[in-house]
């Protein structure tokens, strides 16, 4: 493909670095990396030692470096939800980008008064006034810009060109618009789990409606939180029976936790492949983390895929 350069997507979590990577190999693309390495020690985002972060990150990929090297220079990443601020609010579709902007950081600054919003990198997804929701809406993405240079510091000690940087769920629901293409219509929720977080995001058609992440305590709080975000959201006029499909994706999901989610909300919670759709190389047949694991590379593949 003209122009195409061979892409690898990192997703980071706080135990592990996961890379998916595509090249592209006799004009075709081809799934040619799937891996990951642990760090050292489990990292705390919540009190983040910037230099300690650095060198689990550098630790970790050399693992995978040694496990199968890359042919990518282009790399991108995505990021847990600890590092973002996010918000979703009515905005004026009239405002010119920059003004706009402005506006999205005032906002963070009052949601969030102990960030200051000129250190905040922000990026937002248009969600269209619809019978689902009332007004023209802007789901909007901060992360403080040390993160981004962290991440350039990285690339460049390592000889490679950061692409992007995405929030993970985000990233996931690509791949899952890509693999999952036929049943990827009406209303689906898709939901992203980790240790910490449980991520929904609700789309029309393929377009954004809702998107909410919730602090967890304990694995026994999911369903509850479950029943109340397909009952009643709280910016969506939808009734549960409107929900066509529920994908779940995440580092902690199981065929076991998706079978007791579906006695509990009557849903069928879908553990999909993110590479259905593209031809692996060989080796990868033999990968247990390509044919068992798969679900858990979401985040990495999405953010793989991307090209734009």
């Amino acid at each position: 493909m003209p122009g195409y350069e061979n892409h690898a997507g990192f997703n980071i979590s706080n135990s592990k670095l996961q890379v998916v990577e595509v090249n592209y190999i006799n004009d075709q693309f081809r799934l040619v990396n799937v891996n990951e390495a642990p760090f050292d020690d489990q990292i705390s985002f919540d009190s983040l030692n910037k230099s300690k972060f650095s060198a689990q990150l550098q630790g970790a990929f050399n693992k995978l470096q040694n496990l199968k090297k890359l042919n990518s220079k282009t790399v991108s990443f995505t990021l847990p939800f600890e590092l973002f601020y996010t918000m979703q609010i009515p905005y004026d579709t009239s405002l010119l980008n920059q003004d706009l902007m402005e506006e999205f950081k005032w906002e963070m600054s009052v949601l969030y008064p102990y960030v200051v919003p000129q250190d905040l990198v922000l990026q937002f997804i248009e969600i269209e006034k619809s019978q689902f929701i009332q007004k023209d809406m802007a789901l909007v993405f901060g992360i403080d810009r040390t993160f981004i240079k962290l991440l350039d510091e990285f690339c460049a000690k390592n000889n490679l060109k950061l692409n992007f940087v995405d929030n993970l769920h985000i990233s996931s629901e690509r791949s899952l618009s890509i693999s999952n293409a036929i049943k990827y219509k009406g209303l689906i929720l898709s939901v992203y789990l980790t240790k910490k977080f449980l991520s929904l995001f609700f789309t029309f058609n393929g377009k954004p409606l809702f998107f909410k992440t919730i602090p967890l305590n304990d694995f026994s709080e999911i369903s509850d939180h479950l029943i109340r975000e397909t009952s009643n959201p709280s910016i969506l006029k939808i009734d549960k029976s409107q929900i066509d499909s529920v994908f779940i994706s995440g580092e902690n999901v199981s065929h076991n936790l998706a079978a007791t989610l579906k006695k509990i909300l009557g849903f069928e919670f879908i553990l999909f492949n993110p590479f259905d759709k593209i031809r692996p190389i060989p080796e990868l047949y033999e990968s247990k983390l390509y044919l068992e694991k798969y679900n858990s590379f979401s985040s990495a593949a999405g953010i793989a895929f991307r090209i734009a």
